[in-house]
């Protein structure tokens, strides 16, 4: 009888042990400091004809995957390409870059995204623009199924 119910209780603290642990991450994620991941499930590029006054256009999607590399990201596409060797070298794998070369009159659809990329605290777009406007880093965290158009002066990202 005494064999039996320590098996009987081995069994119960080996579920429980596993429940545990199976909440953990449900638990972590209502933690305040615990990194919130994209929405992101899609993506599509869209170059109307005139795109970046109608030529072809660099645009880098640049999945970051930890909070503090978020700081060592430029605030401009001139910026990102000038030092992405170095800062893909310097983040390794805290980061995951898709780079896309965009002609005007060209829709990407869709665009493949990184194999983690559901892990993503942020997801940044850098475009090598011709004009100024275009030049910001553009944040696509917070979309679900985002569409980001090459206008011929700026980039817009809206919702599909």
């Amino acid at each position: 009888m005494k064999a039996q119910s320590a098996s009987v209780m081995k069994h119960l603290l080996c579920a429980g042990a596993w429940l545990l642990l199976a909440g953990c991450s449900t638990i972590a994620s209502l933690l305040p400091w615990h990194a919130s991941t994209t929405s992101l499930s899609s993506l599509r590029v869209a170059a109307p004809p005139g795109a970046n006054l109608d030529s072809a256009t660099a645009l880098d999607l640049v999945f970051v995957y930890d909070k503090a590399s978020i700081a060592m990201l430029p605030k401009t596409g001139p910026d990102w390409f000038a030092q992405k060797a170095s800062l893909q070298n310097g983040l390794g794998r805290a980061i995951d870059i898709v780079s896309l070369q965009v002609p005007p009159a060209t829709v990407i659809d869709p665009v493949a995204l990184p194999r983690r990329y559901g892990k993503a605290v942020a997801v940044y777009a850098f475009a090598n623009y011709l004009a100024r406007d275009g030049q910001a880093r553009s944040d696509v965290t917070g979309f679900h199924h985002a569409v980001i158009w090459l206008a011929p002066t700026r980039i817009t990202i809206t919702e599909q």
